[in-house]
């Protein structure tokens, strides 16, 4: 699966390691249940991309629109596909709400 943070984010546990399934498209957008549809998240980093403050840019880079910053690129399995329309349905939600500019999206706000 795939993370914000470029390594599998956890919880550490003497028992266990624990980690969320966030959807990119948000279930009640019509987003399925699929893995082209979902990223593996720690809960921190899970409970920020459901609120947009973490989006993704096409090429899966990372912005942080609470601090207006561009972080690193999406790290994913080989064989885990994730739908770009999903990526473009969740950045577009949350940054035509933002009514500040985004600096790190330029190009972003004015196509999608």
């Amino acid at each position: 699966m795939s993370n914000i943070k470029g390594k599998l984010q956890v919880l550490p546990s003497p028992r266990h390691r624990y980690s969320e399934a966030a959807h990119i498209r948000a279930k009640e957008d019509g987003g399925p249940d699929l893995t082209e549809n979902l990223l593996c998240l720690c809960p921190n980093c899970h409970v920020r991309f459901d609120g947009g403050a973490l989006v993704l840019t096409n090429d899966l880079t990372v912005v942080d629109t609470v601090k207006d910053r561009l972080g690193a690129k999406l790290k994913r399995h080989q064989w885990h596909y994730i739908n770009p329309d999903h990526v473009r349905h969740h950045r577009h939600h949350w940054i035509s709400r933002n009514s500040a500019p985004l600096t790190a999206l330029p190009s972003e706000r004015q196509s999608n």
